[in-house]
């Protein structure tokens, strides 16, 4: 079986000692190395082949955020997997923004790190429930760009059916709740999924989420 190769990225010698630990419980994973700022983090993975990067976002030298621009920048870039100690949506959107998959705080059970990693490397989100709630707000709040939606919607291709499943994207529907509400099967829902992602130039969910709002081609319902 061949591992999922990890960086861990954190300027604590703790920290990264405790993240390596609970990936090694882990068969299918391996920590390929450990740094200690994201400037580290851009060079090693400049130079070798890394699956996903544990990334901490308040470092010295370089943040996670502009790590995560740079390495996200590269050809075919690892997945980004954001664990901070901050919950607040100040680091979220923008990380997110930058490329990364998922949001996990420290404080994440071990078990929880480990199906994240998997998550991500396998093109899915991976968001702690903690912060679910401030990903709502913080989305609401991204700044849309003014062009006609109509237009947009047909410069990027989106069919009526991609656009239907958006919407309900937005009210935290997932492939089986969508699939049963517009009463096709979860594989045609992957499709479309699919073609959304790249339609949208974003790789999982909660990109799509993001892209599609700062697009203004969806709202977030306010009492979500």
């Amino acid at each position: 079986m061949e591992q999922i190769k990890v960086l861990i990225v954190d300027d604590e010698p703790l920290i990264r000692h405790a993240l390596s630990t609970i990936l090694a419980t882990d068969q299918g994973i391996v920590t390929v190395n450990s740094v200690q700022n994201g400037q580290e983090a851009v060079t090693y993975c400049e130079a070798h082949e890394v699956d996903v990067v544990l990334m901490d976002l308040q470092m010295p030298i370089m943040d996670g955020i502009e790590a995560t621009k740079n390495i996200k920048s590269l050809e075919d870039s690892p997945a980004i997997l954001a664990i901070t100690a901050f919950s607040s949506d100040d680091y979220l959107v923008p990380v997110l923004v930058a490329g990364a998959s998922g949001y996990l705080v420290k404080d994440t059970e071990p078990g929880e790190i480990i199906r994240a990693v998997y998550s991500v490397h396998n093109g899915s989100a991976a968001i702690s429930p903690s912060v679910s709630a401030d990903l709502i707000t913080a989305v609401r709040n991204v700044q849309r760009t003014p062009q006609d939606t109509a237009d947009l919607i047909d410069d990027l291709g989106l069919t009526n059916r991609e656009m239907q499943i958006l919407g309900l994207l937005s009210e935290g529907f997932n492939n089986t709740e969508t699939s049963r509400r517009l009463n096709i099967s979860e594989a045609t829902v992957k499709t479309h999924m699919a073609k959304i992602f790249m339609k949208l130039e974003v790789r999982d969910r909660v990109q799509a989420l993001i892209a599609a709002t700062r697009l203004g081609l969806i709202e977030i319902p306010r009492d979500a």
